[in-house]
């Protein structure tokens, strides 16, 4: 239910509340979603605070306004703008797609040798390795590689199920301001593969991202294998005008 004394407005309890409902399947794509005036006598509010959390929901890309006919659950694709610098678990929220996240490696300080391609490479750097899971099966792969001096005590944060790029924002009060990746298809070791699913000999797509801030240069390195057999995975690019 709404609490009123909440922080937070009305109107985002609702959107939270609905988008639950979406996700579980309460309501189903193509579903029918109950009218403003239903809404609003089911929860004791006004109709502009149902329409604001509406608002927000199709913002979302979760339901379509339809003339005539009434508000519904769209059906979501399975393309994900994986490599926008919000990071992979915006990216699936985006789409209303619930995930969970495995830790594979907590977060320890080691020292990275003879890897070229890696900023940290013979430097000490945080490393954390995890698995995203979606509906039971393993989708996404990520090893990260952070900046010890820039994220001090990273190794004493909880970060199950945690959007790192929300950490990073949230508790260092830090934002990226450019990045750079690099897109390949690859193959696993073994026990990569196992964890995916996988067989050594299936091509994974492996993306490379280095993230700038604006204290440190190439602060955060990261490599990302994407099982491309249930999501196609997408990038938005802006094109700026000259």
């Amino acid at each position: 239910m709404l609490n009123p004394q909440s922080p937070l407005p009305l109107y985002h309890q609702l959107a939270d509340i609905l988008i639950a409902q979406i996700r579980s399947g309460t309501h189903k794509p193509g579903d029918l979603i109950p009218s403003e005036t239903a809404i609003a006598k089911q929860y004791g509010i006004g109709r502009p605070t149902v329409r604001q959390a509406m608002d927000i929901l199709v913002r979302r890309g979760l339901v379509e306004r339809k003339r005539g006919s009434g508000t519904f659950v769209k059906s979501q694709d399975q393309q994900v703008d994986l490599f926008s610098l919000a990071g992979t678990s915006q990216a699936f929220l985006t789409k209303g797609i619930e995930t969970t996240s495995k830790t594979i490696e907590p977060v320890t300080l080691r020292e990275v040798i003879d890897d070229k391609n890696n900023p940290f490479n013979k430097k000490r750097t945080f490393f954390l390795s995890r698995l995203t899971i979606i509906r039971q099966e393993p989708v996404l792969l990520e090893e990260f590689y952070l900046h010890p001096e820039l994220f001090p005590g990273l190794d004493n944060v909880d970060l199950e199920n945690r959007s790192l790029s929300r950490v990073v924002s949230d508790q260092y009060y830090l934002k990226p301001e450019t990045g750079r990746q690099t897109f390949k298809i690859s193959f696993l070791s073994e026990d990569k593969a196992e964890l995916l699913k996988l067989k050594p000999a299936d091509p994974i797509l492996e993306v490379e991202r280095t993230l700038d801030f604006p204290a440190a240069k190439r602060a955060i390195f990261s490599r990302l294998y994407c099982r491309t057999d249930e999501f196609a995975f997408s990038q938005t690019i802006s094109l700026a005008r000259t």
